[in-house]
């Protein structure tokens, strides 16, 4: 499992993907800078779209389908779009050891095009991550269907799936937050996790997580769990730990049926054994007892945080079908008021491990 420091090899190469509209808006936010091994794709069938993107490659895809214009909300012109350029798709995901996806599901291109390139990496062998979001319950019951579709057909391949409603958003930052606050430290965080993977795969560490061992947690078919957790004393170590695990943003997931566990530790200063050895041990609670889990630990004297924490379980049953909010009962007054009441923090924002698109009703 670990690979012991001073152990050299070659550097992962990690291609993210966005797809549709959401997913290029996430990354424009990301700043690759120097690093090699980070490769940036913007794919999307809205010519003008890609014409604003900032950040890697584009990639128009569905061209003689479409002439540019889009998708027009609807998953079949996606899913066509993709086929019709998947010699180019394949080329992109061949030329890399990890693939992250990042999309939005229930509009034309994200949930069309997404479920193909996840199969393409299914068949290449390359462990593939799918970061989505899942539209408002005010976009409509089509959107909705349109999303559910998109999840099944991801079922189908061997990613590693991780939701994040945007119905959730009020739950967990408050009815008061203002709106551009709310996506931009939410992006915040995509970009903090994106770069915690990155750093997992190509750092070399006390204790590293190798590509064979991340692929192989990777390939366990279900729902995903990815999360970034931090605290300034490694007393809270446990704190930090359930703010990976534990996020009102992600889709409720049976953690006890995890079949891997990918967890890394990177602090400012060495934590002491003993807390070590409880941070797994409660990982290890929380899973399956016949999971994989893969630890790894590094020193980054110059993180923000003393001790910051990334896991991600995969595997897991879903708790629940991915619903609308629109389904379930209302809130009442008195939780409506509790949401209200609460304080928000830039803090207490950035705890969040996920992102929004920053035009929730541009998912294609």
């Amino acid at each position: 499992m670990f690979e012991i420091m001073g152990q050299e090899g070659n550097t992962p190469t990690v291609s993210v993907i966005g797809v549709g509209g959401c997913g290029c808006n996430a990354l424009a936010l990301l700043e690759p800078g120097q690093n090699a091994t980070i490769q940036l794709y913007n794919v999307n069938t809205d010519a003008a779209a890609l014409a604003h993107c900032n950040q890697g490659e584009s990639v128009l895809i569905g061209k003689e389908l479409t002439n540019g214009y889009g998708a027009g909300a609807d998953p079949d012109v996606g899913k066509q779009a993709a086929e019709e350029s998947k010699s180019t798709l394949r080329a992109i995901i061949e030329s890399a050891d990890v693939v992250l996806l990042t999309t939005g599901l229930g509009g034309g291109t994200g949930t069309g095009s997404t479920p193909v390139l996840a199969k393409l990496a299914d068949e290449l062998g390359k462990p593939c991550i799918v970061v989505a979001t899942l539209p408002f319950a005010s976009e409509g019951q089509m959107r909705t269907n349109y999303a559910q579709q998109g999840i099944e057909r991801m079922y189908e391949t061997e990613c590693s799936l991780v939701t994040f409603p945007n119905d959730n958003l009020i739950q967990a930052l408050g009815a008061t937050v203002g709106i551009f606050d709310a996506f931009t430290h939410s992006n915040d965080m995509l970009k903090r996790i994106i770069t915690s993977l990155v750093q997992m795969l190509t750092d070399i560490g006390y204790l590293n997580i190798d590509l064979n061992d991340f692929s192989k947690v990777m390939r366990s078919p279900g729902e995903a769990v990815l999360g970034i957790g931090h605290c300034e004393e490694e007393e809270h170590i446990d704190t930090a730990l359930e703010q990976a695990l534990f996020n009102p943003l992600v889709n409720n997931v049976d953690l006890n049926t995890a079949t891997g566990v990918i967890i890394q530790v990177n602090c400012r200063e060495q934590i002491t054994l003993g807390n070590w050895e409880r941070l797994t041990g409660n990982i290890r609670d929380k899973v399956s007892p016949l999971a994989i889990i893969v630890c790894g630990i590094a020193s980054v004297p110059d993180q923000q945080y003393g001790v910051e924490i990334l896991v991600m379980a995969t595997g897991a049953q879903r708790s629940h079908k991915h619903e609308s909010r629109a389904n379930t009962a209302p809130a009442t007054q008195s939780e409506v008021e509790h949401v209200e009441s609460q304080e928000l923090s830039s803090d207490n924002i950035l705890d969040i491990p996920t992102f929004l698109c920053e035009q929730s009703g541009k998912a294609d």
